[in-house]
């Protein structure tokens, strides 16, 4: 049974957002099954740092990572323009990130970062994923830390996969 096709085209933009929001999830938590499970077999990534095959890209994030030492990206205004099984998106994105873990260097200096992703998206089997993501990079800064806001310990529980919070809520 087919569907209405406006219906249909609510249900693959809905899927997309989704796929797109798990990103900031899979970099910041450090979970690189996730990120892998994003993109589709032969996948390209132009990020700028690193250029090659998707799975080229998790590899270097995984190898990025270092206990203590967390990102947090948000996504904000995000066009979908869907053709068929293919879709063009553009994600406005900041993201943060401290220059080191606390006791390090740079821990008190935070890296501010405007981005954009460029996405080609495409429903291969019935399932969207990334096919090539291009970052665009607007003017980006790193910020001087002044003064800590005080937060006592247990308010503080952000970690990596599989020991944040997210994963066992």
């Amino acid at each position: 049974m087919e569907r209405d096709p406006e219906l249909q085209h609510v249900i693959d933009e809905s899927k997309i957002r989704n796929l797109l929001d798990k990103y900031p999830r899979a970099l910041d938590r450090q979970d690189h099954e996730l990120l892998a499970s994003l993109f589709h077999p032969g996948a390209i990534d132009d990020h700028g740092v690193y250029n090659g095959s998707a799975a080229g890209y998790v590899d270097f994030m995984r190898l990025q990572g270092r206990p203590g030492l967390h990102w947090m990206h948000h996504n904000g205004t995000q066009i979908v323009e869907i053709e068929g099984n293919v879709a063009e998106c553009e994600t406005y994105t900041i993201a943060l990130c401290r220059m080191g873990a606390p006791g390090e260097p740079g821990y008190d200096h935070e890296m501010f970062l405007r981005i954009r992703y460029l996405d080609r998206i495409e429903k291969r089997e019935g399932v969207w994923k990334i096919a090539h993501r291009r970052v665009v990079y607007s003017p980006c800064h790193i910020m001087k830390i002044e003064e800590e806001f005080s937060l006592t310990p247990e308010c503080l529980s952000e970690a990596a996969f599989p020991k944040d919070d997210v994963y066992n809520f």
